[in-house]
């Protein structure tokens, strides 16, 4: 489970943060993240990491808020941009464009992770 190493260096990334600015660690409200559908990181795993390693660093509570990018890509024949998802019932997924069902993609999305936002009291 890669997800408890990403959750320990986003609380040590965020508590390096609050350090900086001189902010205590109980003032620590939320924390927003983007994962990426292609990551392959489990959003609830990370989640439940986030929330071990934040009682550890002594957060307290803290809400940890995390969307999910999704698969985006981009006909390399007509340029055509669309969201991928999984077929239903059979879990294989579509690369052919949609509008001329040309095999050309070019992913355009779906690789984030990022920390967007730590949201304190103010």
């Amino acid at each position: 489970m890669h997800e408890m190493g990403l959750a320990a260096n986003i609380i040590d990334m965020v508590a390096s943060e609050l350090d900086k600015r001189g902010i205590a660690a109980g003032r620590l409200r939320a924390v927003k993240i983007t994962v990426g559908k292609m990551t392959q990181i489990v959003a609830e795993s990370l989640k439940f990491g986030l929330e071990v390693k934040s009682g550890a660093a002594g957060f307290g509570s803290v809400d940890f808020i995390i969307n999910e990018a999704p698969l985006k890509v981009k006909c390399g024949a007509c340029g055509f941009e669309s969201v991928l998802e999984r077929n239903a019932g059979c879990g294989e997924l579509n690369m052919a464009c949609a509008r001329c069902f040309a095999n050309q993609p070019r992913i355009t999305g779906g690789r984030e992770f990022s920390v967007d936002s730590i949201d304190i009291d103010d």
